[in-house]
């Protein structure tokens, strides 16, 4: 549909979540922040591979079902992806590889996972395989680098369940290195393989710059950063603040925003790989106090322990960054009960033609 009735659908997908619960009722939805790409805006792709009657299928299943629909020539990746996943599909036949069935748990390439830097122009992509030995994996590595100027890097995942989860616990470089550096606002970022970024960089910075004006910070808070990955937010928000405590369970993540933090020059964060109800409680135990909670949670909302262990915080101010309007507005419900209440909110489009919506909130405890 046109762009601006993009904008406007997600607009009331915002607000028709918020309905559901008396205590929204009041919470004015302002506009969409809109893309500044439309198309081409996807640094982070991730495509299913399987075996197709004519040729090797990359793209994503149909919705409930298993059958895989080929997108890899899809308008909304950026141009040099669909180069390079084309040319890796005829390469994948040429050599021999075997796409992954899961109907017979026979193959080897199940998923391709990429990652495109706005800020370098260059690719790292994953093949997330079934078992450890992926022939002529290291040929195919090499001739794609050398026929592609721009990739910096290939990447085998071994993936040896047989279950839906996409990625395993091994990673080993098959050429190149494994990390792409993106810059979002002043800083520079890295990105490795396998941790979480947002799929659209340009809207991020946009939605990033919300948080810190949300945040008000005067230079001598104490932060806590909750789901706070390889540290976008913490690095946006440390140089007003006087110490940010990050927290992810994933020791990968924490690892690179640790990198992130000393690449940048930024002295006053500390990242923790924990579990983020008990790192809260932490929290609240060592540190005098907290000014000011950030969470970033994945679809599913915050988990309830951790809900409960912010609620037990009880920091004045919290900045919700959400992908799920509905477990935004639970959230926030749930809140709202407990004595905050909704100062502030706003959707972005980091998805520019789908049903997704992002959106930031700003609690405020009540005196």
């Amino acid at each position: 549909m046109p762009y601006p009735e993009q904008l406007a659908r997600k607009q009331k997908i915002v607000a028709h979540a918020l309905k559901a619960y008396a205590s929204l009722q009041d919470i004015e939805v302002p506009a969409v922040v809109a893309s500044p790409k439309r198309l081409g805006y996807r640094g982070r792709v991730k495509l299913v591979a399987r075996k197709g009657r004519a040729e090797i299928r990359a793209g994503l299943y149909l919705p409930g079902s298993h059958e895989v629909v080929d997108i890899s020539s899809c308008p909304v990746h950026p141009e040099p992806v669909n180069r390079v996943v084309g040319y890796l599909k005829r390469q994948i036949e040429r050599l021999g590889i075997a796409p992954y069935d899961e109907r017979t748990d026979a193959g080897d390439v199940r998923y391709i996972d990429i990652r495109y830097s706005f800020f370098s122009r260059e690719i790292v992509f994953t093949l997330v395989t079934r078992h450890p030995n992926l022939p002529a994996g290291q040929e195919l590595a090499r001739g794609l680098m050398r026929r592609f100027g721009y990739i910096a890097g290939v990447a085998q995942n071994i993936n040896e369940d047989p279950g839906n989860v996409i990625w395993g616990a091994r990673t080993r470089a098959l050429a190149g290195r494994d990390t792409v550096i993106e810059r979002i606002g002043e800083w520079k970022m890295r990105f490795p393989v396998g941790v979480f970024s947002q799929a659209n960089p340009l809207t991020a910075r946009k939605l990033y710059e919300k948080v810190r004006e949300l945040a008000a910070l005067g230079g001598n808070e104490i932060v806590l950063d909750v789901y706070c990955g390889v540290g976008p937010i913490a690095l946006h928000l440390a140089p007003a603040a006087e110490l940010i405590w990050g927290v992810d369970d994933s020791a990968l993540a924490i690892a690179t925003a640790k990198q992130n933090a000393r690449m940048n020059g930024v002295a006053n964060c500390r990242f923790f790989a924990a579990d983020a109800a008990e790192k809260i409680a932490d929290a609240g135990r060592a540190l005098p106090r907290v000014d000011l909670a950030v969470v970033n949670p994945p679809r599913k909302g915050l988990q309830p322990d951790a809900a409960s262990a912010l609620l037990e915080l009880a920091a004045p101010r919290i900045i919700y960054v959400s992908c799920n309007a509905e477990t935004l507005a639970r959230d926030l419900d749930k809140f709202i009960g407990y004595g905050w209440r909704a100062a502030a909110l706003q959707p972005f489009d980091m998805f520019p033609q789908t049903d997704q919506v992002e959106t930031v909130a700003l609690l405020l405890r009540a005196d």
